[in-house]
């Protein structure tokens, strides 16, 4: 059949000489020629790989770019110096009436390649038949060709029930089961993923599916191969074993905490008026050191009604402590009668002198009446304040051999007790302070 093709003079002109290297057609490229090779050899190429050699003379190549009227899906190059017949797609009508013979010799090598195709298809359903694992071929578009009598009991559908249906149908989730395909095509390998299908007669199953893509012989993407295995009674277990992890641990973490939180705290928390906590120990204290340090010095003075003197204590008392953050903002002497004798505050705004005098009788000292000390909330009036201002303080009982006298009051910002020392209100009714507190001792 060449040599009729070569030998006549009409077809001379379509006679071509390629050198080695050169290319003779590109991936992508829309021309639609057809190629017999006359002698030397040509590399078919997948982007840089070289996937193929055609060396047989006669050997068509580029016909089902023809064919199917697409455009090229692989490169050839020349590997060594070519001689080739092209036969222009416009031209290609009169090249078959003028040479029927070849019509007829391509017709045989078109009916081989199918031939062999049907042979490798039958073939596949007798060994996939004989499989544990379920083997499904779909074509490009994938619709289903093939099925082996594992994928029937798998999914529970015949073979003649689903062919030429799309593959995805038998997915659960059709959109996952179409992006785990796209990811196996597009990076050309093996993927194994667990989908869920739902067999007619036993509900939800779990399957391991490992899919393959399959190319021709010009490495054009012809479909899917997939192999598929129930796993659902392991992914249930494996399922059960990760709710479990979940609670479990949290669980353990949690009695840890609550075992340690019983056994370090039970000393502070059946104790009713210890303090738990070391900021709010460190208040308790230092409010105990400060009250002792001012009784000695304010003692003597309020006894005498020596107001001059007592303003000096308390005006150094916060002196001393200037540049540091402190709890206090004011302190205040009252008598028995619980009414005013001096007052010193830090606080802006603050009418001292306008608190000389007044009366705390109105005011519930909260506290047991042996207490050493009381809360006090009160509203006190300010020029920002129209309704007045909460003010929250901490009242100290006054003695002199055991004599009352009357209350050094320490007036607090409970804004920064509770930042610095964690304290409030409560917590401040919970401070217990020894015996040794009343004599200044």
């Amino acid at each position: 059949m060449l040599d009729q093709i070569i030998n006549n003079p009409n077809l001379s002109r379509h006679v071509i000489t390629y050198q080695t290297g050169e290319t003779l057609f590109l991936e992508g490229d829309d021309t639609q020629d057809v190629y017999f090779l006359v002698s030397g050899k040509v590399a078919i190429l997948k982007g840089r790989t070289k996937i193929a050699e055609i060396s047989d003379e006669g050997a068509v190549f580029g016909e089902m770019s023809f064919l199917l009227g697409e455009r090229r899906t692989a490169t050839v190059k020349a590997i060594n110096d070519i001689e080739v017949i092209r036969i222009p797609k416009e031209e290609l009508s009169t090249f078959i009436s003028d040479f029927p013979e070849v019509v007829r010799e391509f017709a045989k090598y078109l009916a081989r390649r199918l031939d062999e195709t049907s042979q490798i298809m039958y073939g596949l359903k007798e060994f996939s038949d004989q499989l544990p694992d379920a083997v499904i071929l779909t074509d490009k578009d994938s619709n289903i060709l093939s099925w082996n009598n594992a994928a029937k009991n798998l999914y529970g559908r015949e073979e003649n029930q689903m062919r030429h249906r799309p593959a995805e149908e038998i997915y659960e989730d059709p959109k996952e089961y179409r992006a785990f395909l796209d990811k196996v095509i597009s990076e050309d390998a093996i993927r194994e993923k667990i989908l869920m299908v739902r067999h007619p007669d036993k509900g939800i199953r779990h399957i391991s599916t490992s899919t393959t893509a399959l190319y021709d012989g010009q490495h054009n993407f012809q479909g899917v191969l997939s192999l598929g295995r129930d796993v659902t009674s392991v992914e249930v277990l494996e399922r059960r074993y990760r709710r479990a992890r979940r609670w479990l641990i949290p669980s353990l973490v949690l009695l840890v905490v609550l075992t340690a939180g019983i056994f370090f705290g039970y000393p502070y928390f059946s104790k009713g008026y210890k303090i738990t906590d070391i900021r709010k120990r460190e208040l308790r204290d230092d409010l105990a050191v400060n009250s002792r340090l001012l009784r000695s010095l304010l003692v003597k003075p309020f006894e005498e009604r020596d107001r001059s003197r007592t303003t000096l204590a308390l005006k150094g008392f916060f002196d001393v402590q200037k540049g540091i953050t402190t709890p206090y903002i004011g302190l205040m002497l009252l008598n028995k009668d619980k009414k005013v004798f001096d007052v010193y505050s830090i606080a802006p705004g603050v009418d001292v002198e306008g608190m000389v005098g007044t009366s705390y009788a109105d005011i519930d000292f909260e506290g047991g009446e042996d207490a050493l000390y009381k809360v006090l909330t009160l509203y006190r009036a300010h020029k920002d304040h129209p309704m007045g201002y909460r003010s929250v303080e901490i009242a100290f009982k006054l003695y002199k051999d055991n004599n009352f006298l009357g209350w050094l009051i320490f007036q607090v910002d409970m804004e920064v007790l509770k930042r610095k020392y964690n304290v409030d209100e409560k917590d401040l009714r919970k401070f217990h302070f020894g015996e040794r507190e009343k004599n200044g001792g």
